[in-house]
């Protein structure tokens, strides 16, 4: 949960930064030495900067903006990045452009006539007149078709922004709505009389909205700032947007943020307010769709931006002595707050419809056999293939952490982390089909989308990991690196450690002893024990586990060089899903590392499973233990369910592959596929998910450990950010798996609309690894349902009591 703002923090926030008054003679001159720019200057109007009009001789206009001394260099930069990154995003997209001095820099540096040095903006001006003046000028009341396309301008800068990773985001600033409760409690006294009652009764449940329903939303940088001061527009026909400025009240929020600002500044210019609202949203929708948890907080934050409206305004006009565009609209706002006030959460939202909605049954009866009839049918024509639970989902649809069958049930998938951002996450899906619809070949061909995600995500990575090679699947990965370290030592043998899973390549299928009888291995493969501290030879009490467990690598190059092997490399997981979700003690990787090296072999950090963010600490699991691999190989969450994997390691061992034939993967790079890992990359970074699976992970692993207390059946929890294994026991004292028990909690779990699987070398561990936008709300209902079903597992499959 959030801190609260104190209230001298909530004091600094209200407190106002005055504009510097530089004279304009040194302004041009300095201008005119970092951009080149000279021409005919005009003042504008601005609150925290001394703004200009540079119309220049070649017809070109801008906009100059002079920052005061007090305001954060950091922050001006984050504008900057941000109007960049909706230039490369979205480039019809109508904001200002960054102009950059001439050694190429996005900012510049100007010293005032004591020699203090202000940091300076250059934008191209955008001309029209903003949305307040056009409907003040023709007393004009906005209807349905144009709340809507504002929606739509709205939505789609969100959307634009949605992948922005740029840091200076205002840590707290009063415009951003997390603050609101404690701002509107400050400003109270500064409100109109009219309003206070209406504010306090409000706000108990504006705190509750904040403080403990914000935080579980899915969260990006957001404008924050559409209204009509902002958005320059014309009427007729209808409205067109011709620009939106001023970036300055960016922040990190939950997406429903941004619309609940969009409504909070638009609905009073439509008859109906709520009405108006539904057209915003369904607008804002088209872009950027939202969920049910969502939609169920938007009114509070609406009627949250109408209040802090209301009191900043009312604080700055009696406290500061200063009037803003928005002071001849006080009430408009507070006629807002009043009806809205008046409705319930339910009625406000009625006509939005959030973006994943269980279809009927008889939607699909026509397409669709019954799930008995469809499964055989699959047989037939697929052979007995592998499939999920006792009586399989056919699945139709999904969004986010929940998938909907043909019935339309919906589950809550803890289980898939191929949808590492979430099912048919927006964006990802919008870049699939532009690309697709554009343009789709193979690496053969030049295209900068792959040299881009291959830089992208070298920056994550240690520098010596400088090569890629991009290919379809983790088992390609896999057998890749195995014939590259093959081709580097001249060795055959691979080591692995027991129970575990690489692929299913001709190569790789014998590193995935998961599959298969372990006394049918090759001889050019073996194995090493898992470092399972809960059950393994050497165990938690061991001070000495980690170099315990390591100290077997040797024993296994020596079997290796014993039959004529030698040892080529050791595959790696940095978790290890195949025997439960164990996590090895800290120094054991370091120490494996260490041994396969001195006996000639590289080391291959297999990331499938592990990699992008999933552990909550590091792009990489390998990472958390300080080591640096030869080789990486990385797959399924790549590309958020899009079939991309990938292999990096060092030149000279990319180059000796080359040297010995060469490697070509037709789908691999493709055009399509660089163009969503980019897409995931922006999605992964702009919504933090990394911290998302930290915070989340934290709440999951909290609420296993108080059952693993309530619960004799669980003996051990084990595993890191969102991926988590729940160990259940007959005997906690002998640790005798349960192994009928997981399959029936897993069933059951199922039943109550929640998906996990049971795995391990004994089948008794319940495995829990879901998308990593999985919120504590996900959370909280994950753990309610293995509550219940670890409460009703049936008498003979449970500990006997003692």
């Amino acid at each position: 949960m959030q801190s609260n703002p104190t209230r001298d923090e909530v004091d600094a926030m209200l407190a106002s930064i005055s504009a510097p008054d530089l004279d304009l003679a040194l302004i041009e001159e300095q201008v005119g030495t970092l951009y080149g720019l000279t021409g005919i200057w005009r003042r504008l109007g601005g609150e925290r900067e001394q703004n200009f009009r540079l119309a220049t001789g070649e017809g070109q206009e801008f906009v100059v903006k002079v920052a005061s001394l007090e305001e954060p260099p950091e922050s001006l930069a984050f504008q900057i990045e941000a109007l960049d990154h909706i230039a490369r995003i979205d480039a019809g997209y109508p904001v200002p452009r960054v102009k950059r001095i001439l050694q190429g820099e996005t900012m510049g540096r100007l010293s005032d006539a004591n020699g203090q040095m202000h940091t300076v903006r250059v934008l191209t001006f955008l001309a029209g007149q903003t949305l307040l003046d056009r409907i003040k000028s023709a007393g004009h009341r906005l209807q349905a078709a144009e709340l809507i396309t504002l929606g739509e301008m709205s939505g789609r800068l969100a959307r634009a922004l949605q992948g922005f990773q740029g840091r200076g985001s205002p840590a707290s600033m009063p415009w951003d709505l997390k603050n609101a409760p404690q701002l509107v409690e400050r400003l109270l006294i500064h409100m109109p009389e009219r309003i206070r009652p209406v504010a306090r009764t409000l706000l108990p449940d504006l705190a509750k909205a904040t403080s403990e329903d914000l935080p579980k939303l899915r969260a990006q940088v957001i404008y924050n700032d559409f209204h009509e001061s902002n958005v320059l527009a014309d009427l007729i026909p209808g409205v067109s947007v011709q620009g939106v400025i001023d970036f300055g009240d960016m922040v990190y929020g939950p997406v429903v943020q941004d619309l609940a600002v969009t409504i909070a500044s638009l609905i009073h210019w439509a008859d109906d307010p709520v009405y108006a609202a539904t057209c915003l949203a369904r607008g804002y929708q088209r872009f950027m769709p939202l969920e049910a948890d969502d939609l169920a907080v938007l009114r509070r934050l609406v009627l949250a931006r109408l209040l802090l409206q209301v009191g900043i305004v009312s604080y700055q006009s009696s406290v500061n002595g200063l009037d803003t565009p928005l002071g001849d609209l006080q009430a408009f706002y507070m006629n807002a707050i009043e009806r809205i006030a008046q409705v319930t959460d339910a009625v406000f939202v009625a006509g939005m419809l959030p973006s994943v909605v269980p279809m009927s049954r008889a939607v699909y009866t026509v397409q669709s056999l019954p799930t008995p009839s469809l499964l055989q049918h699959r047989e037939t024509v697929l052979g007995k293939t592998y499939t999920f639970y006792n009586e399989p989902l056919e699945l139709v649809r999904g969004r986010g952490c929940k998938v909907y069958d043909a019935s339309g049930n919906e589950y809550l998938d803890c289980y898939n982390n191929v949808a590492n951002l979430g099912h048919c996450h927006p964006y990802v899906v919008d870049a699939l089909t532009r690309q697709a619809s554009t343009l789709n070949t193979n690496s053969r061909y030049l295209h900068r989308e792959v040299v881009r995600l291959g830089e992208r995500l070298s920056s994550t990575l240690p520098a010596h990991l400088d090569t890629w090679i991009f290919v379809c699947t983790g088992s390609e990965a896999n057998d890749l690196a195995v014939r590259m370290a093959r081709a580097v030592t001249g060795k055959e043998g691979i080591v692995i450690t027991e129970n575990s899973y690489h692929g299913n390549t001709s190569v790789c299928a014998p590193l995935s002893l998961i599959d298969y009888d372990a006394n049918d291995r090759p001889g050019w493969v073996e194995t090493v024990p898992p470092p399972n501290l809960y059950r393994g030879p050497y165990r938690q009490s061991d001070n000495d586990a980690g170099s315990k467990y390591a100290g077997h690598v040797d024993s296994a190059a020596r079997l290796l060089d014993d039959r004529g092997k030698g040892l080529a490399g050791l595959m790696i997981d940095s978790i290890f899903d195949g025997n439960g979700s164990l996590v090895p003690p800290p120094d054991y990787l370091s120490e494996v590392y260490a041994r396969v090296r001195a006996h000639g072999g590289l080391t291959i950090a297999d990331e499938v499973q592990m990699g992008f963010a999933r552990s909550g600490t590091h792009m990489w699991g390998f990472q958390a233990f300080g080591v640096e691999p030869d080789i990486v190989t990385m797959g399924k969450p790549m590309g958020n369910g899009h079939p991309m994997a990938a292999l990096v390691t060092r030149r000279d061992i990319a180059a000796k592959l080359q040297a010995n034939g060469g490697y070509f993967n037709t789908f691999g790079g493709n055009t399509v596929s660089a163009v969503v890992g980019n897409a995931c990359l922006d999605v992964l970074w702009g919504e933090n998910l990394q911290g998302n699976a930290a915070r989340s992970g934290a709440t999951m692993r909290a609420g296993l450990l108080d059952l693993m207390e309530r619960h004799e059946i669980v003996g051990h929890i084990q595993g890191r950010g969102l991926f988590l294994g729940v160990e259940l026991v007959t005997d906690r004292t002998t640790r005798a798996p349960a192994k009928l028990a997981a399959r029936w909690v897993r069933e059951r779990m199922k039943s109550l609309g929640v998906l996990v699987s049971s795995t391990g070398p004994l089948g008794n561990i319940i495995k829990i690894r879901p998308p990593l936008v999985f919120s504590n709300a996900d959370a909280a209902r994950c753990l309610e349902a293995l509550e219940t079903a670890l409460s009703q597992v049936p008498a003979d499959l449970r500990p006997k009591a003692v």
